[in-house]
């Protein structure tokens, strides 16, 4: 008899090891799981990450071949505005009656390098040319953490870690820049001219326009004064609307540039003196007139008066934080 409790014990340690082998295959076959997955989702996110970056560069490097500086056209891919703006040059190139401007593209580079602080540059330029997978974020690492069989437990738990921490695409721009795209096209010599009839019509006042009652003519005060101002104020609306900065349109700048003329001709400016010396946005002093400023010539018309670098970064909405 007692040979029975034997065979019992010797049953019940038998059924005891078979659960537990039963319950290390179930977590064997979890944690394979739990592998397959960190394994598909991490190389789908470095994937996504590549491909990201892949997309960066093309559209930089078309940026560049259409007259785009590098170190620009990564700030505006990593402000996000930078596929806006191909596609508004895509649409302009095939429109026959549209002229895309290579010197408004300089210009916005040039504004986008002056006005953009050094920092905001190589974190878009990081941002831009990073590699597709930061460093530590590589297919290699992820395997040899994943399958890693010396302590499951602890690979898992750091696979999980590794896995949540690579960007899904890309890692955070800039803010963006708010540039104007009306400088990137040219305008039409028929535009131009009815820019600049209208600029004719808004200082016919000041500059002494009047209609010869026996020609039906306009005849000027000054003609050759009128019409180097003119040229003045046309040149002027011209640089005002490819500025990338710039949120004013025609009605706008056509009221400050006669405003300026008027405030100048009130200081006792002839329109001798304004034709030959005056500048649009530059100190101004009239011959013969004696100006109370804060510095020397310091006569700048309303708009126009400088500001330091701060100023402009921050009216502009560039990236300041």
């Amino acid at each position: 008899m007692a040979f029975m409790p034997l065979v019992i014990a010797g049953g019940m340690a038998q059924a005891y090891n078979e659960e537990v082998a039963a319950k290390k295959e179930q977590v064997r076959q979890l944690n394979n799981v739990k592998r397959e997955y960190l394994f598909k989702t991490g190389m789908s996110k470095l994937e996504a990450r590549r491909a990201a970056v892949k997309e960066s560069r093309a559209r930089i490097s078309q940026a560049t071949t259409l007259g785009f500086d590098k170190k620009a056209a990564a700030v505006l891919e990593a402000s996000g505005e930078l596929t806006t703006i191909i596609s508004r040059l895509e649409k302009l190139r095939d429109d026959p009656e549209k002229d895309v401007s290579k010197s408004g593209i300089k210009k916005m580079s040039s504004a986008i390098l002056d006005n953009v602080p050094e920092d905001r540059v190589a974190a878009a330029m990081k941002y831009a040319f990073d590699s597709g997978a930061v460093e530590g974020f590589n297919a290699e690492k992820l395997i040899d953490v994943v399958f890693s069989t010396t302590n499951v437990e602890e690979s898992l738990q750091e696979g999980f870690n590794m896995v949540a921490d690579i960007p899904s695409g890309r890692g955070p721009g800039v803010a963006p820049t708010g540039v104007s795209l009306v400088g990137l096209t040219d305008l039409s010599p028929e535009k131009t001219q009815k820019v600049r009839n209208l600029i004719e019509d808004r200082l016919k006042d000041s500059l002494g326009r009047t209609l010869d009652p026996n020609t039906g003519a306009y005849q000027w005060e000054n003609p050759s004064a009128a019409n180097a101002i003119i040229e003045k104020s046309l040149n002027y609306y011209l640089e005002q609307r490819a500025d990338p900065f710039r949120e004013a349109d025609l009605a706008d700048i056509t009221t400050e540039i006669s405003d300026t003329v008027q405030d100048l001709l009130g200081t006792g400016a002839q329109l001798d003196d304004i034709a030959s010396g005056f500048e649009f946005g530059k100190p101004f002093t009239p011959k013969g007139i004696t100006v109370p400023t804060e510095g020397p010539g310091s006569l700048l018309p309303p708009g126009a008066q400088v500001e330091d670098n701060g100023d402009i970064f921050s009216k502009n909405n560039l990236a300041t934080q």
